[in-house]
């Protein structure tokens, strides 16, 4: 491993589990528990509906909804180690090659590195009357970061230009997020009127969008392999 990637993995890992301990130091606020643990089962459960990117060893999984879900309903304590979890979960759970201890540790910092700077934006967008309009910017947020420091690791591995390597493995997920944002919208603007509990019957919806895009990978792997 090149010597500039050790030090990205080790600079990111320790920033990410330094605001993670950081966060959770003194926390005990848990203002709706049953709330909580319903979306940290639901982000576990998500992430085990896993779909691996044509160019990419790793996946991505229905978690990211839970995790956006949370920014909007949750404190950051409680948001982040949702977060943490899920990903624990993701990396963890039937992986078609068995993780190394460093993967995990990268992926997990990573997306509570995204989680924490996306939990800035959702409150920092101005007239959040509409929770989509926060939601959007946040979705982006989240995106960006997560995506933008894993093809950055992957960059200085192959030693191939950053932009390049996110475009091809990335970009093309990014209408998957936004997707799923509309969808935690609809749900955050049911909770309002039926509750948050009846409000997850929503949530269909997101296996629908999440099993349409998995289809569209195996298609255009199918493609790919074709040509």
């Amino acid at each position: 491993m090149p010597a500039k990637a050790r030090l990205y993995i080790g600079i990111n890992v320790a920033l990410g589990f330094a605001l993670l301990a950081g966060t959770l130091i003194g926390f005990n606020q848990f203002p709706d528990a049953a709330r909580y643990l319903a979306c940290l089962s639901l982000a576990c459960i998500g992430s085990t509906l896993k779909i691996r990117l044509p160019g990419l060893h790793g996946t991505i999984s229905v978690n990211f909804v839970f995790i956006l879900m949370a920014l909007t309903q949750l404190n950051l304590g409680e948001t982040l180690t949702i977060a943490f979890a899920a990903t624990l979960v993701q990396c963890l759970w039937r992986p078609k090659t068995r993780p190394k201890v460093v993967q995990v540790l990268f992926n997990a910092s990573t997306v509570v590195i995204s989680t924490a700077l996306a939990y800035v934006a959702v409150r920092a967008v101005p007239g959040q009357g509409h929770v989509l309009i926060a939601l959007a910017p946040a979705a982006t947020v989240f995106f960006v970061m997560n995506t933008g420091m894993v093809s950055l690791v992957l960059a200085l591995l192959s030693k191939s230009n950053l932009l390049a390597v996110w475009k091809q493995c990335h970009l093309w997920a990014f209408p998957y997020y936004l997707v799923g944002a509309a969808i935690v919208a609809l749900i955050d603007q049911a909770s309002e009127t039926v509750g948050w509990r009846l409000s997850l019957l929503a949530l269909p919806v997101m296996y629908l969008a999440y099993s349409c895009y998995r289809l569209y990978v195996s298609s255009h792997e199918a493609r790919t392999e074709a040509s």
